[in-house]
């Protein structure tokens, strides 16, 4: 961390520059996963139909509407990593 640097050492150029970038950031993650249905066999992966697709996409949006359905989960991170991951499949059962 920039703090922890002498104070000489602060003023110089590269260090304001790594102090923009280096400050504690911290990120939530949201696992939104494809499960592929019983119907569907090894032609998911190549088949991109109009129909497939709206089925994907009808999925997805369905799995963002259960992730937001738990806002105490998908708060700021306060641990020391600052990353927070939510996976529905574990998480977001409903």
């Amino acid at each position: 961390m920039i703090k922890s640097l002498p104070d000489d050492l602060k003023d110089e150029p590269s260090a304001k520059l790594l102090g923009s970038i280096a400050d504690r950031k911290v990120y939530n993650m949201v696992h939104l996963i494809y499960r592929a249905k019983n119907y569907e066999g090894n032609s998911k992966d190549y088949e991109f139909s109009r129909s497939s697709m709206e089925t994907h996409w009808r999925a997805g949006y369905h799995d963002t509407v259960r992730t937001l359905r738990h806002p105490d989960d998908l708060k700021r991170p306060t641990n020391h990593e600052g990353v927070a991951v939510f996976d529905l499949e574990q998480d977001g059962r409903d």
